[in-house]
């Protein structure tokens, strides 16, 4: 799987995924940052195979850009990080590239 076949959010769809209350994955990146924060690539890599590694699990791609003020209310402030939602709400949220490990125990909490 690549980062490209992920869905990718639009800030009303990822506040309508939120309203609703759903459980999901999302990766708050930044394309304009892309070149300046080298982590993006790191996590471009890692985020796919996290969705591959969890098939019954919602996973999404949103740009920091396009939903800055939704993002700072769920208390991402910069990009890359992953979060963990349950329930509409973030329950983890991990900055930068961390190891397998921590992804995974991170995203396994959606599966409890």
């Amino acid at each position: 799987m690549r980062l490209e076949e992920l869905k990718r959010l639009s800030a009303d769809e990822l506040g309508k995924l939120i309203t609703e209350k759903r459980n999901f994955v999302l990766y708050v990146r930044s394309e304009k940052d892309r070149e300046k924060i080298k982590e993006i690539f790191d996590v471009d890599v890692v985020f796919p195979e996290l969705a591959r590694s969890f098939p019954d699990l919602e996973f999404y791609v949103v740009d920091i850009g396009d939903a800055k003020e939704l993002l700072k209310e769920l208390g991402v402030l910069f990009a890359p990080v992953v979060l963990v939602i349950r329930e509409g709400k973030p329950v983890k949220k991990l900055e930068g590239i961390k190891s397998w490990a921590e992804y995974t125990s991170a995203v396994g909490e959606l599966l409890c």
